[in-house]
This record gives C-alpha cells, sequence and structure tokens, in this order.
C-alpha cells in the first residue's frame, strides 16, 4: 500500500492521513474482515445513480452525487467502498477545479476521500484518478509531479480509461508538456471520441497551432454530449470572443450562465471570462468510473 500512496508534499497540503485511515480501518472492522462479501446488485446501483449525477458536471448534481457517494461507503464490501471513496474524492475536487468553491475548503476532503479510496483498494485506477485530481488542486511542482504519477499508475491499470488518458493529456498541457499531451488525447480519444474533458483538450490543442474552427468544432461536440456542463459553453464564448465575434460570444456567455446552478459557479464563469481567452489553463477535470 505504500507505494501506491502520495509522498510527502500531498500530506503537507492538507491531506488528512490519519482521518483517511480512521474512515477505513473502522469500517475493515465492521464489515468482520476483508471479504465480508461482494458486491451487491443494489450496491452497484446506487454507484450508478451516484455516478450519473457526477457526470452532470453541474455544481447541484456534484453536490448530490458526494451525498450519494456518502450512503454508499456504509457497506460491508471493500470493492463498492473504495469506488464510493474514489468517487467521493473526485467530486470533492470538482467543487473547486469546475465550480469555484475556494481550494482550502474543498482540498482536505478530496485528499483523505481518495486516500481512503487507496486504503481500500491500492490497485484501483479510480482512487488513483481522484488522488491526481486532489492533488492537482494547486498549482505547486511537487503536488502536481505527484499528480502525475498517479495518472501514470492509472493508466498502467487500467489502460482502457479515456478519462484517465483524457486527464493525463490535460496535465501535460498544464506543465507545457505539448507532445505528451497531444499523444495522451489522442489515446484518451481512440478509447472515448465523445468524452467531454478530451474534447476539451483536443480544443485547446488545436487553438494553440491556430486552428481555430477546429477548436470550435470540438468544444461544440463536447457541449452537445455533455450539455448540462456550463464550462463547455463558457470556453466556447471566449474562443469567439478572440476572433472578434462578441455578439455571439454574449449569446453563449448567457447560456453557459444561464446553466449554473450555483452562485458560486456562476460568479467562477464570470471570472474565467473576464481573464482572457481560451485555451487557458483551467482548473483540471476528470471522473471516476463506478
Amino acid at each position: 500500500i505504500r507505494d501506491s500512496l502520495p509522498t510527502e508534499s500531498g500530506r503537507k497540503h492538507g491531506m488528512n492521513m490519519w482521518l483517511a485511515l480512521d474512515i477505513e480501518q473502522k469500517r475493515t472492522r465492521a464489515s468482520g474482515g476483508m471479504h465480508a462479501h461482494s458486491a451487491r446488485e443494489s450496491e452497484l446501483e446506487a454507484l450508478q445513480e451516484a455516478h450519473r449525477a457526477y457526470l452532470r458536471f453541474e455544481a447541484d448534481s456534484n453536490e448530490l452525487a458526494i451525498d450519494l457517494y456518502n450512503k454508499v461507503t456504509a457497506t460491508h464490501s471493500i470493492d463498492v467502498r473504495a469506488r464510493a471513496y474514489a468517487g467521493q474524492g473526485c467530486a470533492h475536487a470538482q467543487r473547486s477545479r469546475l465550480f469555484g468553491e475556494p481550494v482550502q475548503r474543498c482540498r482536505a476532503q478530496a485528499l483523505s476521500m481518495a486516500k481512503a479510496a487507496l486504503l481500500a483498494d491500492p490497485k484501483l485506477p479510480e482512487a488513483h484518478l481522484a488522488m491526481a485530481l486532489a492533488l492537482g488542486m494547486v498549482d505547486e511542482a511537487a503536488a502536481l509531479e505527484e499528480a502525475c504519477t498517479e495518472l501514470k499508475t492509472a493508466v498502467h491499470q487500467s489502460p482502457e480509461a479515456a478519462w484517465c488518458w483524457a486527464e493525463m493529456a490535460a496535465l501535460h498541457e498544464r506543465l507545457g508538456d505539448i507532445d505528451n499531451a497531444k499523444a495522451a488525447v489522442q489515446r484518451a480519444l481512440e478509447l472515448d471520441p465523445d468524452w467531454l474533458f478530451a474534447l476539451q483538450t483536443a480544443a485547446s490543442l488545436a487553438l494553440r497551432r491556430g486552428e481555430v474552427a477546429r477548436g470550435l468544432e470540438l468544444l461544440s461536440r463536447a457541449a452537445a454530449n455533455t450539455p448540462t456542463h456550463a464550462n463547455l459553453l463558457i470556453n466556447q464564448a471566449l474562443v469567439l470572443k478572440s476572433k472578434g465575434e462578441k455578439r455571439q460570444a454574449q449569446a453563449v456567455k448567457a447560456e453557459a450562465l444561464a446553466l449554473a446552478t450555483r452562485e458560486t459557479h456562476r460568479n467562477y464563469l464570470i471570472q474565467l471570462w473576464e481573464a482572457g481567452s481560451f485555451p487557458a489553463r483551467l482548473r483540471g477535470t476528470g471522473q471516476a468510473d463506478p
């Protein structure tokens, strides 16, 4: 387990290791053993329900996903519990990364849930993804290096996980490693041509090459696939603004703000709008598979 867990910098930046250990050890004792029972159909259905809420990528549905995943952790199945913790970790990270909640409010919970998932199942790719998302909430070299290591572990354990490749692509672009970003996003799109965050990073890379029409096409595809995610629309609006198409940009911006289900998220979208043009290094994205 030790080799699968983040190193010192993660603990320095909000991770409550003892809380994570306490969470999982109490659950294990309550289970009466490491394999008290396998996943029940009702538990798998509950995981799916939480996952569907998460995949709407709305502030309200993200909070619902946290609550639903939390309920699933009250199980005697180690496998189900690990996946629920991983889902919670991702959702807590997205509160800041996508919806504008202050990092200090979200990161300790995201890190602790990801750690609990890794303690429950060190080989679970979604747990490593959750840890990568939590670590990547700050712009610090050590944390980002650890996030990259977590993603490499995730894709090694699950080579077909498009969402992990997409997050790796976004992180490489964030670090300025464009060649590896291109390779990772290509792999993500081969695995899932419709995954919104792979399309978003592909759009960003296209725009870096000056391929504006291609970038807008990719963002439009992503928005069509996940029409509840306002951030994709604000990205489109930013591109249109950079092209000088102010009236259309304002219209798309208004659509984005109308989709935001919380004032905090709406204010965050306005901050992105005012910050400049896309591509810009936005907070990273990812998903946990149920």
